[in-house]
């Protein structure tokens, strides 16, 4: 991964970090190995991972279809699931 790549990725986390704890924070969560935590974890995530989506889409001069994104996510985590399963 590039120097640049690198840094961008850092900063994004940095950035869902602050995120992930303002949500722990409005949503009272102290147990961070609780089922809400990890939802909370996994909404943020998502979040990032749609900005991103919206972002390349717009760069590219790609309309942004979220119907699209949310299939394209979907077989992503069942392909994830299938491969762990086999190993």
């Amino acid at each position: 991964m590039s120097n640049l790549r690198k840094q961008a990725m850092d900063a994004m986390l940095e950035a869902a970090s602050h995120d992930i704890a303002e949500s722990f924070s409005e949503q009272d969560i102290t147990d961070r190995q609780s089922d809400d935590a990890d939802e909370a974890v996994f909404d943020v995530a998502i979040l990032y991972a749609y900005r991103v989506f919206t972002r390349i889409c717009e760069h590219q001069g790609l309309s942004i279809d979220a119907g699209l994104f949310a299939d394209l996510a979907t077989e992503l985590a069942d392909e994830i699931v299938a491969e762990e399963d086999e190993g």
